[in-house]
């Protein structure tokens, strides 16, 4: 979420600017969009990007700071996409915060819009992990940041369900069992890259999965 919405202070005084950053924002990223489509054979959008670039991937957003794509909207997806496909989908952390149904509805799209050989990177919070403290920080109004917003803590079970109700295949990545086993397959980021893995993190420093994330790949 923007810092300035966070400030009701801040929002009150900048609030008469707000439609027409907007606005300049939104004609931004449209430029940028196009410039894309002409320069990229294949369309990878990392979804739910915010802030986060990589190179090769288009970064979409609900927020201002990205391309507007709402996955749950069929306008925004036939706007953004015309006759194209999309080869590869990427979202780390952002499922936790759908409903279920969102989830469906996006999911629809998701394998309307997208090639044969697609496939949907998916990261969030792991329900199995066996730190407690972890847990407490990212379940359903948990104490981590952003946490206040989570509707969903997901299982790699749980989560492949919803994907394989709507068609898709699913493989776990990197999760935790029911056993307490941490499964760490992630290994490269051609399918997108996950800050909060085990690879990747930090707070992995020494080799050991103290904060790591349920990634799973879905393919048709």
């Amino acid at each position: 979420m923007s810092s300035w919405k966070k400030r009701p202070l801040v929002k009150f005084i900048l609030s008469p600017i707000i439609p027409f950053y907007k606005a300049y924002c939104k004609r931004k990223w449209e430029k940028r969009w196009q410039v894309y489509l002409q320069t990229n054979q294949e369309i990878n959008l990392n979804v739910g990007a915010s802030i986060t670039r990589f190179a090769g991937w288009f970064p979409t957003d609900i927020e201002i700071n990205a391309y507007h794509l709402d996955v749950t909207s069929k306008t925004d997806f036939e706007r953004t996409l015309g006759n194209r496909k999309i080869k590869r989908i990427l979202a780390e952390h952002v499922f936790e915060h759908l409903t279920t149904q969102q989830i469906e509805i996006a999911l629809q799209y998701f394998y309307q819009y997208t090639t044969p050989d697609v496939n949907i990177r998916i990261a969030v919070p792991d329900g199995l992990h066996t730190n407690e403290t972890y847990i407490q920080q990212v379940r359903i109004g948990g104490t981590g940041n952003g946490s206040d917003d989570h509707k969903q803590l997901f299982t790699y079970k749980t989560l492949g369900n919803i994907f394989e109700k709507a068609g898709f295949k699913a493989l776990p990545v990197e999760y935790w069992d029911e056993q307490g086993q941490f499964h760490a397959g992630y290994q490269d980021d051609a399918n997108g890259f996950i800050g909060r893995s085990l690879l990747h993190d930090s707070r992995n420093k020494d080799g050991k999965p103290h904060y790591t994330s349920l990634i799973m790949d879905f393919r048709k």
